[in-house]
C-alpha cells in the first residue's frame, strides 16, 4: 500500500503533469467524435447558413432572415432572435407552442463563444467531427490550466496533483464538451481561471499586468456565457479567505469585478438580451422572494451531486411527489460533508478557500434548475477541497481532531470520496459514452416525422407531442438531412396522460384531458421518462390560461374551454379555417409504443377517440433499455 501510495505521489508530483493530464483530457473525450450534431447545434447550424443554403419557407419558422451574417451570428446564435416578429412567425408556424407567453423570450448573449463556432463554420462547416475535437481541445486547456492554478494556491505537491486529476475524471464534464453547442461551459471556465490566476497574480505579487488582466478575463468569461458569473466567486472567496488587511482593503480587491459585472449586466439587459417567462429560470433582480425560496434547495441539489457523483439532473426523471425526499438526501450528504470538511477547513487556509469557492459557485447556479452540465466552477473548489482533504489525513492526520468519532468518520468519508470519483467517475464516463448515443438517437427520433410524400404542401400537425419545444428542433433537423419543410408544423397538446379527441364540426376539434389539465403526468412510476418531458414543458413557459382566452395563429384559432384551479388548460378547442379532411393537412400522433409518430385518423363530426397516455413502468422495466445499451442494442 506505501508503495503503491509513493508511486501515485510521484506522478502527481510530476513537473509534466500538466502536459500529461491534458493529453489524458483529449484521450477521454475521443469517443465524443463520433455522436455528430443534434438539437441546438441544429439549430445554431441554420443561424450560420445562409438563406440560399438553407430549405425555403426556413425564415417562417423563426430563423433569422439575416442569417449567415457576422452580426447574426454574435447575436442570435444562442436562443431564439430578439425581433418580436421572428417570435410570431414561431408560434404561427408552430416551431413554439400556442402556450407559450406572448413576450416570452430566450436570447443569450454569448458573442466570445459565437464567434468561435462562426469560424467552424468558415473553416470546416460540413465536418461535425471537427467541431467536437474544438469542444475537446478546448477542454484540454482547461485540464491543463486547472494544474497549474492548483499548483500555484496549493503548491507543486501531489494535493495539486489529485485535485486536477479528480477534475479531469468528473463526468459531470462529458456531456457539456460531447455537445457541441454547449461549447460556452467551457470558455466561461477557461477565462474564469485565467482571471483567478491573474488576480492572485496580483494580490500575492503586486503584478501590474494582473490588476489589468484579471477583469479583463472575467469580462471574456461573461462574453462567453452567462454562468462566468461565477468567476466572482473566485475573487470574492479570496477576498474572504486569502487576502490580508482591513476588510475595506479586501472590499477594494473585489471592486474591479464588481464594475465588470454592473457593466456588462447593465448593457445585456438594455440590448434586450435575457430570460423571460421562462419556468426554469428566475431572475433574482425581478423575482428575490421567489429566488430566496428556491435558492437553498437547489443548491443543496447541486452540492450533493458534485460530491457523491449523482447527477442533478437525474430528479427530473423522479415522480414529482418524491423530489422533497430525493432533495432532503442531497441536503444530508451536504451536512455530512459539512461536519467532515469543517474542522479542516478551519486548520487549513487552502482548503478553506476551495469551500468558499464550492459554496459563492452554486448561489448564481441557483437561478437555474440543478444540471449537471452547469457545475464546473463548483467542482473547482470541491476537488480543491476534496484533495486538500484526503491528502491532509493521510499525510498530516495531526491537524485534525483527534476524537475517535471524528477519526472514523473521516476515513469513512475519505474511502466513500475516492470510490466515488476514482472508480465511480471512470465507470460513469463508461456510462456516459454509452448514454450520449443512446440520447442522441432517442431525441433525434422525436425530430423525425417521417418520410411523408408532398411533405412541403402540407400542414402536419401532431396531436399529443410528448415534448413539444422539440419541434422547434424539427425544422433544423429537417433542412440537415436536406428535406423540405412542410408549411406548417404545430403541436395541439402534450401527451403525458390520455386525452379525448372529439370533432365538433368540420373544422373544429376539442381536446380534453382525463387528467386536471393538459400538462398533467399520470402515475406511471417512480421513475420515468415522462416526468422529465412534464417538466420541461412547465419550465419552457408555463401558461395561464383561463376560460375564454383566445390565440389567434393564423390558421388557427386557439380557445380554452375550461381551465383548472392553476390556470392551467384542461378543455382546449382548435378551429382551423378549412376543414379537417382537407388534403392540405397531414395528421400524426406520437406512438409511445414504437416511439415514433404514425397517422391519425380524423374522427367524424360529433364522434371522439381517445389518445391514451403513458404506462405504467416499474424499476426493472425502466432500466431495462439502459441495461440493453450495454449489449449493443438500441
Amino acid at each position: 500500500m506505501a508503495t503503491i501510495l509513493n508511486v501515485l505521489k510521484r506522478f502527481l508530483e510530476h513537473r509534466h503533469l500538466p502536459a500529461i493530464l491534458a493529453i489524458g483530457a483529449i484521450l477521454v473525450m475521443l469517443p465524443a467524435l463520433k455522436i455528430g450534431l443534434g438539437l441546438d447545434d441544429l439549430m445554431q447550424r441554420a443561424v450560420e447558413l445562409k438563406p440560399s443554403q438553407l430549405p425555403p419557407r426556413m425564415h417562417e419558422t423563426g430563423n433569422p432572415v439575416d442569417s449567415g451574417s457576422f452580426s447574426t451570428v454574435l447575436c442570435d446564435l444562442f436562443g431564439f432572435s430578439r425581433d418580436p416578429q421572428c417570435m410570431a412567425l414561431a408560434k404561427n408556424y408552430g416551431t413554439l407552442p400556442w402556450w407559450m407567453p406572448a413576450d416570452f423570450r430566450v436570447s443569450l448573449c454569448r458573442p466570445v463563444t459565437a464567434f468561435t463556432h462562426w469560424l467552424d463554420y468558415r473553416l470546416f462547416p460540413d465536418s461535425p467531427m471537427l467541431m467536437h475535437a474544438h469542444n475537446i481541445a478546448w477542454f484540454a486547456a482547461i485540464v491543463f490550466f486547472i494544474t497549474m492554478v492548483y499548483r500555484k494556491l496549493m503548491g507543486a505537491g501531489w494535493a495539486a496533483g489529485l485535485a486536477a486529476l479528480l477534475f479531469l475524471l468528473d463526468v459531470n464534464t462529458y456531456f457539456p464538451v460531447a455537445y457541441v453547442a454547449n461549447r460556452g461551459f467551457m470558455l466561461s471556465l477557461f477565462f474564469g481561471l485565467l482571471c483567478l490566476y491573474e488576480h492572485h497574480q496580483w494580490r500575492s505579487a503586486k503584478s501590474r499586468s494582473g490588476c489589468v488582466l484579471s477583469p479583463l478575463f472575467l469580462a471574456l468569461s461573461l462574453l462567453a456565457e452567462e454562468s462566468g458569473a461565477s468567476t466572482f466567486a473566485f475573487i470574492l472567496a479570496y477576498a474572504l479567505v486569502l487576502e490580508p488587511g482591513s476588510l475595506r482593503n479586501r472590499a477594494q480587491t473585489i471592486l474591479p469585478s464588481i464594475l465588470v459585472i454592473v457593466l456588462w449586466w447593465t448593457i445585456y439587459t438594455l440590448s434586450g438580451f435575457g430570460l423571460f417567462h421562462l419556468g426554469y429560470y428566475i431572475d433574482p433582480a425581478r423575482e428575490p422572494l421567489e429566488f430566496g425560496r428556491v435558492a437553498i434547495p437547489r443548491a443543496m441539489v447541486l452540492l450533493g451531486g458534485q460530491l457523491t457523483g449523482v447527477a442533478p439532473d437525474f430528479l427530473f426523471a423522479i415522480k414529482p411527489s418524491l423530489h422533497p425526499v430525493v432533495i432532503a438526501l442531497y441536503g444530508v450528504v451536504v451536512a455530512a460533508a459539512l461536519v467532515v470538511f469543517l474542522p479542516w477547513v478551519r486548520r487549513d487556509k487552502i482548503a478553506a478557500f476551495w469551500f468558499a469557492v464550492m459554496l459563492l459557485a452554486a448561489i448564481p447556479l441557483a437561478t437555474e434548475v440543478p444540471l449537471s452540465k452547469n457545475l464546473g466552477f463548483v467542482a473547482v473548489g470541491a476537488y480543491g477541497l476534496i484533495a486538500s482533504f484526503i491528502t491532509g489525513l493521510i499525510t498530516r492526520p495531526s491537524r485534525l481532531p483527534e476524537w475517535l468519532t471524528y477519526r472514523i468518520l473521516a476515513w469513512a468519508a475519505c474511502a466513500l470520496l475516492i470510490l466515488a470519483h476514482v472508480p465511480g467517475a471512470v465507470a460513469g464516463r463508461v456510462v456516459a459514452v454509452k448514454a450520449a448515443h443512446f440520447l442522441f438517437t432517442g431525441k433525434t427520433r422525436l425530430n423525425d416525422l417521417g418520410d411523408w410524400p408532398n411533405t412541403e404542401n402540407k400542414n402536419v400537425i401532431v396531436v399529443n407531442e410528448p415534448f413539444p419545444i422539440v419541434l422547434a428542433y424539427a425544422p433544423s433537423y429537417i433542412a440537415y438531412h436536406h428535406q423540405p419543410l412542410p408549411k406548417t408544423l404545430r403541436a395541439l397538446v402534450p401527451g403525458c396522460t390520455s386525452f379525448d379527441v372529439q370533432r365538433t364540426d368540420d373544422k373544429t376539434l376539442v381536446i380534453q384531458s382525463k387528467a386536471p389539465d393538459i400538462f398533467s403526468c399520470d402515475n406511471v412510476g417512480p421513475i420515468h421518462g415522462v416526468y422529465v418531458c412534464r417538466m420541461a414543458n412547465l419550465l419552457l413557459g408555463k401558461p395561464k390560461c383561463k376560460k375564454g382566452d383566445r390565440y389567434d395563429l393564423g390558421s388557427l384559432t386557439v380557445e380554452v374551454l375550461e381551465s383548472d384551479a392553476s390556470d392551467l388548460p384542461s378543455k382546449v378547442a382548435f378551429r382551423f379555417d378549412t376543414s379537417l379532411d382537407s388534403p392540405d393537412f397531414h395528421w400524426l400522433w406520437f406512438d409511445r409504443r414504437t416511439q415514433s409518430y404514425q397517422p391519425f385518423q380524423i374522427p367524424a363530426i360529433g364522434q371522439s377517440v381517445t389518445l391514451s397516455g403513458p404506462h405504467y413502468v416499474t424499476l426493472a422495466e425502466f432500466f431495462r433499455p439502459i441495461f440493453s445499451m450495454f449489449r449493443g442494442k438500441d
